[in-house]
């Protein structure tokens, strides 16, 4: 059977030049054509051939959309899930205002902690009550999720309530949080230490530390190295202390800075 698109008329063509375009680097090969049929016959346009500034401007439309959505995503999830105090909602690495020295330091390493992230270094934050390690911290999530990355901010005796909560409860179930709690890709565990010491207590931190694993964790405490072992036990405290970097915050009551 012979070819029938040999019989199809084709627009005529005239070579004009060839390129490289300065946009998408490419080799371009410019040709005049004139259209042979159709309500624009006869019609005299120049195209270029092997250019792809539109592909890539389209490419760059839908990773834009993309990442606009998965921006949105993250934070769904991290509000539905993180249990934080109102107060911190306006917290920010950049707002937060050191009263001493100490504090000046501690906001320089969180800022390169943010810098040079790689999902399984920790962080633990000591300080008095008030020092601003809450607002630290919830600042690094901030910034991460500015990055895409997944993360979460629980205080840790809210955690304990909502898991009892759950016993009782259809939408969200004891699973579903502590696998939303493993996936993060950084979870920070606020204010452990404030929790009731029992020994249910201690097997639910166990149990996060342990679904965590490899993965980055902020821990904040107002404890010492010593109450918190006991706090929490000698085995979850050797598990919190495995490739964790301490930052000791000291400084009057952050919150009352103003006065």
């Amino acid at each position: 059977m012979e070819n029938a698109t040999k019989y199809v008329a084709g627009p005529e063509q005239k070579l004009l030049k060839r390129f490289v375009c300065q946009g998408c680097h490419q080799q371009v090969v410019q040709k005049q054509l004139i259209i042979p049929f159709g309500p624009r016959e006869g019609e005299q346009i120049i195209a270029n051939y092997g250019c792809i500034c539109d592909d890539i401007k389209l490419a760059e439309a839908a990773e834009r959309k993309y990442n606009l959505l998965k921006h949105s995503k993250l934070r769904d999830g991290f509000n539905y899930y993180s249990l934080t105090n109102k107060s911190l909602q306006e917290a920010t690495l950049e707002n937060y205002d050191p009263t001493n020295n100490n504090l000046t330091v501690a906001k320089q390493k969180v800022a390169e902690y943010i810098r040079t992230f790689d999902g399984e270094q920790n962080l633990l934050l000591s300080g008095n009550y008030g020092s601003g390690k809450s607002h630290l911290s919830i600042s690094i999530t901030k910034k991460l999720m500015e990055q895409g990355f997944e993360c979460l901010f629980l205080s840790f005796p809210k955690l304990l309530t909502k898991i009892k909560r759950t016993y009782n409860m259809k939408d969200v179930s004891e699973d579903e949080l502590l696998e939303v709690i493993q996936r993060a890709d950084l979870l920070v565990l606020d204010d452990i230490g404030a929790e009731q010491q029992t020994e249910w207590s201690a097997s639910k931190l166990f149990e996060v530390l342990d679904d965590r694993a490899g993965k980055a964790t902020v821990y904040t405490t107002n404890l010492g190295s010593a109450e918190l072992k006991e706090h929490v036990n000698e085995r979850n405290f050797s598990r919190m202390m495995d490739n964790t970097h301490v930052i000791v915050m000291k400084g009057s009551d952050y919150r009352r800075r103003a006065f």
